[in-house]
């Protein structure tokens, strides 16, 4: 590995989804054909979709750079085997361009978001399409019903799953940890008494922390925070509290709530425990979080809470980062209380159509096909999907252990809570009042009671 490379900016190629609208946008358009993997599709599981030659369908979604690259390879397919040519525009700015296109009359055919929130919204409008049978049979042989759920309004089912992603994942350097003679924590107080001990041991060193914590992302700063927050909650409070408290059945700033804030506290407010690599317990709320994760690989940090698409980051800035078990990075799942409760955080994308011409319900049918989910998980780095018609033979590196922890039936799993709650709060109060935390040292209480007086009246 070149240390020398893992400089500041890595790299911001990130995924998903549940990394809820990242800021700055840019676009990836056009197929290619020429393409070697597309080019050895097999094309006898496409047939059911008819002949679609000189058809065009638009498609949104807000994946770009090698994201966009990756799901091109997908369509590709798709048009290879039907005909129909799949224009794709991916742009960081759908959720805040994609209403103001509906309102216009300039909707694409098809639109990926990250939020339920916005499929009710859009649901709303009147615009968004009933999902046609064929598709909607798709989604109900391989989606469970919790994604059919997050893909429905009012009981109707009217977007298609298309991705997941994890996010209960402490990023960490085996190399390092193996020097160091650090041990995975299987427990909560296993992860307290390990942060307790890298503490200790660099004590004398103030730029070597055992935690390093980014939250700036320019106009979409703050949502790392709510991370934290949100894996508190379900670990603390119970996954059942958890969702009365995403749907505020419960208010924003219960009692249950404020203890899980401060067993978080009890690291990120610390001074000896972080911020390694960057500064002093303020530096959070302007330390990038696409930084973050450089000080386990230069040595000044042992632990990062981030999503699996963090790996990306690592992957586009510097490729001899080795990321494996063994290697310069890997990640852990963010123990529990116990060893036998476990718990994820995820978020995922969803497709609506805002057309029905029969070319675009054939599309919908593919979306929510294995067809689909394996060449996006083949094509795709750090990827996974919940629909259970996928070759886990084509899930690659952190993404099995993603997988795994995704489909384990004794894990409680829980959709992104501030993608589920209203965008005055999930995207808007809930991002700024974490930055607060730490930039004007706010208390747990106070940053509660400012989300929680920030809530809609009526939802």
């Amino acid at each position: 590995m070149n240390k020398g490379k893992v400089a500041k900016g890595l790299a911001l190629a990130v995924s998903i989804a549940t990394l809820v609208g990242v800021a700055g946008c840019g676009s990836s358009g056009g197929s290619n054909k020429s393409d070697s993997e597309s080019s050895k599709v097999e094309c006898s599981p496409y047939k059911k979709y008819g002949d679609l030659s000189g058809k065009k369908i638009s498609v949104y979604t807000l994946w770009i750079d090698q994201d966009a690259d990756a799901i091109t390879k997908v369509f590709n397919q798709f048009e290879s085997c039907t005909g129909a040519k799949v224009e794709h525009e991916g742009s960081r700015d759908v959720a805040s361009q994609l209403p103001v296109r509906v309102k216009a009359g300039s909707a694409p055919d098809i639109a990926a978001v990250s939020q339920p929130g916005m499929i009710k919204t859009m649901s709303a409008t009147g615009k968004v399409k009933p999902v046609p049978k064929d598709a909607a049979e798709n989604v109900t042989k391989y989606y469970s019903k919790d994604w059919q759920d997050y893909s429905s309004v009012d009981g109707k089912l009217v977007a298609i799953p298309l991705d997941a992603n994890v996010k209960s994942f402490v990023w960490y350097s085996p190399k390092k940890f193996k020097e160091k003679g650090y041990t995975v924590p299987q427990t909560w107080d296993e992860m307290m008494d390990l942060t307790k001990k890298i503490a200790q041991d660099t004590k004398n060193d103030p730029n070597t922390k055992p935690w390093s914590v980014g939250l700036e992302g320019g106009a979409d700063s703050g949502w790392p925070g709510t991370d934290w927050l949100e894996d508190a909650v379900i670990r603390f409070a119970g996954g059942e509290t958890y969702s009365k408290w995403a749907s505020h059945e419960i208010p924003f700033n219960d009692p249950q709530i404020l203890n899980a804030f401060k067993e978080i506290g009890k690291i990120v407010k610390n001074a000896a425990y972080v911020n390694g690599g960057f500064g002093d317990v303020q530096s959070i709320a302007s330390t990038a979080w696409q930084d973050a994760g450089n000080p386990l690989v230069e040595g000044t940090s042992y632990m990062m809470h981030m999503a699996l698409f963090y790996e990306n980051n690592y992957d586009s800035s510097n490729p001899d980062i080795k990321i494996a078990p063994d290697g310069d990075a890997w990640a852990f799942q963010m123990p529990g209380k116990d060893k036998d409760t476990k718990s994820m955080l995820g978020g995922g994308n969803f497709a609506m159509a805002f057309s029905d011409r029969p070319e675009v319900q054939q599309f919908q049918a593919f979306l929510a096909s294995p067809e689909f989910a394996n060449g996006y998980v083949k094509f795709k780095k750090s990827a996974i999907t919940p629909n259970s018609g996928i070759d886990t033979n084509n899930l690659k590196g952190l993404s099995k252990l993603a997988y795994s922890s995704l489909t384990d039936k004794g894990t409680t799993f829980r959709f992104d809570a501030s993608d589920l709650m209203p965008s005055e709060v999930g995207s808007g109060s809930f991002w700024k009042q974490m930055i607060s935390y730490f930039a004007q040292d706010k208390s747990e209480q106070e940053v509660l009671d400012a989300i929680e007086q920030s809530w809609p009246k009526g939802q």
